[in-house]
């Protein structure tokens, strides 16, 4: 049974009308709303904080203020490939630095509709390529969360195709799998977070002339074999949950071992909050990171 605070946060999300926020954003094409591209100040206090630029785009990295365990996170932030950070991914990431005396890389990368994947990944493969001649394998691990978790599986694929060494783990955090959403399932899960024919329309626009089934926009459509440990968390009120459920069957299918997390009741990136059910995954999402 989901917390109260929990299914109140669902009742607000109801209220407010969230899943048509994205809507909005389209009809304006204005997508910054609450944006936080940069940490914000208590995050600089908590954590040591350095920028600096791959492709032209800023990559901030976080780090202990004290000695470093020396395991690195390769963070993708989520938002539909068209929003920046928000506070939540930054009070997240903290976290993670605090708690586990790890350092955390995160790039703002382009986004749509001003720039497509092609941009997108020119810019997070350099910064990968670069992160992976530094960091032990053992000790890195890519993590990312919604549009975020999509790009992360994709760009493990593709690094795997470029004979790229591959990360320790792959932590996927209510990722967006297939850009197309046109799982039949999909039909079934009740959401109050995400808009599917939203989705589909900023999909689109990040893809730009390339096929929705290319693994690099879709990567549930990409190769499982050869990458590092996949970790996914999904929760049972969020339409990402039908191809989360997709990927596993084929992992299984293809006898490649996943950690699959599936929360009753919890919307999409319910972990990036704090509820009961948020720190209970936190916690397990240390848990594996401290496993490297």
């Amino acid at each position: 049974m989901a917390s109260f605070e929990s299914e109140l946060f669902n009742l607000f999300l109801k209220l407010v009308r969230k899943k048509r926020f994205l809507r909005f954003q389209l009809a304006t094409n204005k997508f910054n709303f609450f944006d936080s591209p940069e940490p914000p100040l208590n995050i600089r206090q908590a954590c040591l904080v350095d920028k600096y630029q791959v492709n032209g785009r800023n990559v901030f990295t976080l780090s202990p203020k004290h000695q470093s365990t020396g395991k690195h996170i390769l963070y993708l932030h989520g938002g539909a490939y068209v929003q920046n950070f928000k506070k939540p991914h930054w009070d997240f990431l903290a976290l993670l630095v605090k708690k586990l005396n790890c350092t955390i890389t995160a790039p703002d990368y382009p986004l749509a509709p001003a720039y497509t994947y092609v941009e997108t990944f020119a810019m997070v493969e350099a910064l990968y390529q670069e992160l992976v001649l530094k960091v032990n394998h053992a000790d890195f691990i890519l993590m990312g969360d919604s549009a975020g978790g999509g790009l992360g599986l994709a760009l493990a694929q593709k690094m795997k195709a470029d004979q790229v060494n591959q990360p320790s783990q792959i932590i996927l955090l209510s990722p967006w799998l297939d850009i197309s959403l046109t799982n039949p399932d999909i039909s079934h899960i009740e959401d109050s977070f995400l808009e599917v024919e939203s989705l589909q329309k900023v999909g689109k626009v990040y893809a730009g002339s390339t096929s929705l089934d290319n693994y690099l926009v879709s990567p549930i459509n990409g190769p499982l074999e050869g990458l590092g440990k996949i970790s996914l968390f999904i929760g049972t009120k969020d339409v990402l949950l039908a191809d989360a459920r997709k990927l596993k069957k084929m992992a299984v299918a293809k006898n490649i071992a996943i950690n699959y997390y599936e929360y009753a009741d919890m919307v999409h990136v319910w972990m990036l909050l704090n509820f009961p059910e948020s720190r209970k995954a936190k916690q397990q999402i240390m848990d594996l990171v401290g496993q490297c």
